[in-house]
């Protein structure tokens, strides 16, 4: 059986990224930002790759790329993915290292982007990484299964194991009278045993890793046994998919489709309790519109961000060198240096990143007020004045 990773270790992962995300944020050296569909880095079809990297070279060196930073970017942007399907490739490259380098898995989710500047762009990744739940998928046969542990929007497995349980006598016999009897009943015990274990395999992973989502498929049989032996922690997130993907010449198609649907559902979950803790008691635990949300950030209050992209639109914000980090013009800077007029997106997302705020997108028109952008509050600021209301810009 394999080694399992660790809840902890999971967790010190993602906080890991998240740390190395806001250290690019809090620092002043310019970066080369490259975000572009990985389908066009390579020949097909009518495309010459090899004319579209040069497009990206261009465009670096209008922008003031240093020779360092493009050759980097080149060299990586003609190494094979790895992936099968759409993916796009996010690079951040500083002095000629590269500070990020990642392959998004599935079909863009943001516009392309070659820049360089003192505040990279990182909302790609980070609208890539916004729903970012663990998941489990058990694949259960008549002689145990297989696990496999994910995060979404990852490439690749977090973990895998296959739990082998006893063969013997698992083929019921088509003999006739009392014997047959006797040996369906047991294959049938076999069965059941085999899938004990394999539950108790999967009930260990997810006290361990404790993921949003456990999805079985598989033999019908052993995928019933299988869920009336699991614990009710692990019964609580269970979904089952009426597919055999083990079996010669199976698709994985329905797996996936379910999976992803799955996903969206939790996404959906969370982005509904955040509003709906942004909303209560009259906005007491929230700021709602961008003046609201930068006088929360100047108070250090943001536990949550939640940004509408399309109602946002295209507001700027100035970026800053240090605390606040943000500010609506450089009169209100407090002292600290101007870096850059930025996307209003963008300088909020880095502000509240770098205090340790969580940040959610959330779908088109899902904020009150229709505004771009709304926090959640880590204290309630108390009941608005009679008569009075909050400020929106």
């Amino acid at each position: 059986m394999a080694n399992r990773p660790t809840e902890n270790t999971t967790r010190d992962i993602r906080a890991e990224q998240i740390q190395q995300w806001a250290a690019l944020w809090r620092r002043q050296t310019p970066s080369s930002v490259v975000h572009v569909d990985a389908a066009k880095l390579f020949d097909g079809s009518g495309q010459d790759a090899e004319t579209h990297r040069q497009v990206i070279q261009d465009s670096l060196a209008a922008a003031g790329a240093p020779p360092a930073d493009r050759a980097a970017i080149d060299r990586i942007l003609a190494e094979p993915t790895g992936v099968g399907g759409p993916c796009s490739r996010f690079l951040v490259v500083t002095d000629g290292e590269p500070a990020v380098n990642e392959i998004l898995a599935g079909p863009m989710a943001s516009p392309e982007i070659v820049t360089f500047s003192p505040v990279p762009n990182l909302l790609p990744l980070l609208i890539d990484r916004n729903n970012d739940a663990l998941y489990l998928i058990v694949e259960a046969g008549r002689e145990g299964g297989e696990i496999q542990a994910f995060r979404a929007r990852h490439n690749g497995t977090l973990h895998h194991e296959d739990v082998q349980g006893r063969t013997d006598s698992l083929n019921k016999v088509q003999a006739g009278g009392w014997s047959h009897s006797r040996y369906q009943n047991h294959s049938e015990e076999i069965w059941k045993q085999n899938q004990n274990q394999l539950a108790e395999a999967v009930d260990a992973l997810v006290r361990e890793l404790r993921p949003r989502l456990l999805v079985l498929a598989g033999d019908v049989r052993a995928v019933q046994l299988l869920s009336e032996e699991l614990a009710p922690a692990s019964r609580e997130i269970t979904s089952t998919v009426a597919t055999h993907v083990r079996a010669a010449g199976s698709s994985r198609d329905a797996l996936d489709e379910h999976v992803a649907a799955k996903l969206d559902e939790l996404r959906a979950k969370d982005e509904s309790a955040a509003i709906d803790r942004l909303s209560a008691g009259d906005f007491e635990n929230g700021a709602v519109g961008v003046g609201a949300v930068l006088h929360s950030l100047q108070q250090g209050q943001v536990e949550t961000m939640l940004f509408d992209l399309d109602s946002l639109g295209d507001r700027t914000l100035f970026a800053l060198a240090s605390e606040p980090w943000v500010a609506s013009a450089p009169e209100d800077a407090l002292g600290v240096a101007v870096l850059d007029s930025v996307p209003a997106a963008l300088a909020l997302a880095r502000a509240a990143l770098v205090a340790d705020s969580r940040l959610m997108f959330v779908d088109p028109g899902g904020l009150p007020q229709q505004t771009g952008v709304a926090a959640v509050l880590r204290w309630p600021t108390g009941p608005a004045v009679p008569g009075g209301s909050r400020p929106i810009p």
